[in-house]
């Protein structure tokens, strides 16, 4: 067993010890340090049993040095101050070397899905920065560690979620035109229908969701067409029309209300959100593509 003799003073003692000589008292030394005057004092006396010497002299005038600890006191506080120093040093060291992860999504996955669960994902790999490029095309995605897309599953190694789509509305819009939640409206095309200028075969369209859902459609005189996903939803939930509505990105506007879920939904097999990496081997990016793969596993059947 080692001798007690030679232990080394506890940090904080030491640090209770040379903030309360440079600063002149024990409250500004508790104060300092987030402690309390009674905590502060009794590591001081702690730090006196260990060294056997009385460091202040103690009485009405308040809290007075001795010889030996000012001494101690210029020979201990560059050593803290070194400590402090190669510490904080350190801990830069540590936030510049922190690995970079950067995620890709198209803008409608990105915004309605990703976004709003970044904070918990943040949470979940605090030692890493998370960064989310939202892209309109999958060729810009080539520098992200992961990327997201409606696409078919294509690739050996994917993840690949199938897709439901089904129309959504606002309540006021509903309201309006004797709608409610479940509900198909005998002639779709006599409402109005918010479309996305975009045309990509791996989304439907109201043609396609028409021709698939065994719904009659003919084309609007007055079309209204948005450039972004995010856009046309928002739309929706100004009461601007009846959108066709991707499960993922939809559920929490249907959680809080701005939007209700029409009928019928279409559920393509063939299609859906797929999570692509070229770091396959990476732990850390398979952590990441497992988080999100629950998240997205965790929606009612």
């Amino acid at each position: 067993m080692a001798d007690t003799d030679d232990a080394l003073p506890s940090l904080k003692a030491l640090i209770a010890f040379e903030t309360a000589i440079r600063l002149g008292s024990l409250t500004a030394a508790a104060k300092a340090l987030g402690a309390t005057q009674p905590a502060i004092s009794q590591r001081i006396r702690g730090l006196e049993g260990q060294v056997g010497l009385v460091l202040f002299e103690r009485g009405g005038g308040g809290l007075v040095p001795t010889r030996e600890a000012l001494r101690y006191y210029d020979e201990v506080a560059p050593a803290l101050g070194r400590i402090d120093s190669a510490t904080r040093s350190l801990k830069a060291r540590a936030r510049a070397t922190r690995p970079r992860v950067l995620i890709a999504a198209n803008f409608g996955f990105a915004h309605l899905w990703l976004l709003p669960r970044l904070s918990r994902l943040e949470a979940a790999f605090p030692q890493v920065d998370i960064e989310v490029l939202a892209v309109d095309r999958d060729d810009q995605d080539h520098l992200a560690d992961i990327a997201i897309h409606c696409d078919r599953e294509s690739e050996p190694g994917d993840r690949f979620t199938p897709e439901e789509v089904f129309p959504v509305c606002s309540p006021a819009f509903a309201a309006a035109h004797g709608l409610a939640v479940g509900d198909a409206p005998a002639r779709w095309s006599a409402l109005p229908l918010l479309h996305m200028d975009e045309r990509n075969s791996r989304w439907l369209d109201w043609r396609e969701w028409s021709a698939l859902a065994g719904v009659s459609y003919e084309e609007q005189g007055v079309v209204f067409r948005y450039n972004n996903y995010p856009l046309l939803i928002n739309a929706a939930q100004a009461g601007k029309g009846i959108a066709l509505g991707w499960d993922l990105l939809v559920e929490e506007a249907i959680e809080d209300g701005s939007l209700i879920p029409l009928a019928p939904p279409i559920r393509r097999e063939s299609h859906g959100y797929v999570l692509r990496t070229r770091y396959a081997h990476s732990a850390l990016i398979g952590e990441i593509i497992r988080w999100v793969t629950l998240e997205i596993e965790r929606r009612e059947p």
